[in-house]
């Protein structure tokens, strides 16, 4: 038990507010790692495709880890006292795994309902739609397999022995037909139409859960608003590149000022500091010169951060996530309307 021992007197340090950042590093990474297969086999992880496992696990393990106005751990304070380290410092391995793991479960338990109870209503929405639509059109057939609902598609012709098929164990072989056939933009609908002309024509079987349908059609919608998002800031090799360049300038300076007011509302009723103002401009600057080159290079959590290096994982999620996000949106929407007015006067001018 000298493995678990070890992490035993971690626990204990911490406690006793004996310990230093790199033990305190140490444990988290622990936590983190031994959480991450459980994340992998859960369904819940499947509903969740904006997030990445480290992500859910960093959240998972950050909700032990607040401190109170003295610094200290109350969480890790009440899980592992005195009493409970004693015991365990002459149990068995088993004892302890069982312990700590039960601890990680019924946290992450609570991160996926968290999680889950963020984007449930959109989701559900279209979920409901597809299954409308999967009904209606003759080229789908539903069946249940357990508890769970299983789309299939069989070309015309049976599309031979040879042919391929599609299921959940490669489903990213049908994320990359939605791509390479611009099925992005498209409502449900015309997308699942569009999906059954394209597998005919390749005659190409699929068998998959409604669930992970809607994943991939959720994940081919944000690769083409990203796309969309990169190109806007490419429009000058269709005009001229010196006025583009001005009127960007001009837009950017423009849109810091909206935001610039924005933001001062939100420290006018306390929801952020002055110091997070500017770092949600500066991070929101970097964002654009990025979408600029090329595309979004990093998470968001990662541009705020790099102005709040004490931001956690936890912090964004439950108190700065939504403002970033927001503003993050109104961005592409506004640089989308400027090029569209701007592409409007090209054509009236004859450009």
């Amino acid at each position: 038990m000298a493995g678990e021992k070890r992490i035993l007197l971690k626990f204990l340090g911490i406690i006793n507010n004996t310990y230093n950042e790199k033990e305190l590093e140490e444990l988290i990474l622990f936590l983190v790692n031994l959480i991450m297969p459980a994340i992998r086999k859960s369904r819940a992880y499947f509903q969740l495709s904006n997030y990445e496992p480290q992500d859910i696990a960093l959240l998972t393990v950050s909700t032990l880890f607040v401190r109170d106005k003295n610094n200290r751990f109350p969480v890790l304070e009440r899980l592992f006292d005195w009493k409970k380290i004693e015991r365990f410092l002459s149990a068995s391995e088993n004892d302890f795994n069982r312990y700590l793991k039960n601890i990680l479960l019924r946290r992450l338990k609570q991160t996926f309902y968290y999680l889950r109870s963020e984007i449930r209503p959109e989701r559900n929405k279209i979920k409901r739609e597809i299954l409308y639509t999967i009904k209606k059109y003759q080229e789908y057939q539903l069946k249940r397999s357990g508890s769970r609902q299983l789309v299939s598609f069989v070309p015309s012709n049976g599309g031979g022995q040879n042919s391929e098929k599609i299921t959940e164990e490669n489903s990213d072989q049908l994320l990359s037909i939605c791509l390479n056939n611009g099925l992005g933009g498209l409502q449900v609908p015309k997308f699942l139409k569009k999906l059954a002309d394209n597998l005919e024509k390749n005659m190409v079987h699929l068998e998959i859960s409604v669930q992970q349908l809607l994943e991939i059609y959720i994940e081919t919608q944000k690769h083409y608003l990203q796309a969309e998002a990169q190109q806007a800031f490419h429009q000058e090799k269709r005009y001229n590149a010196s006025e583009f360049q001005t009127n960007l300038k001009n837009w950017i300076k423009e849109l810091q000022k909206k935001y610039d007011l924005i933001l001062a509302r939100y420290v006018e009723k306390d929801k952020i500091s002055s110091e997070e103002k500017e770092a949600y401009l500066q991070a929101l600057y970097d964002l654009i010169i990025d979408w600029q080159d090329g595309g979004q290079e990093k998470p968001l959590f990662n541009y705020l951060k790099k102005y709040l290096p004490e931001l956690s994982p936890e912090d964004y999620r439950f108190k700065k996530r939504r403002i970033m996000e927001y503003l993050v949106r109104n961005a592409r929407n506004y640089f989308k309307n400027k090029l569209e007015s701007w592409e409007n006067l090209n054509y009236l001018r004859g450009v």
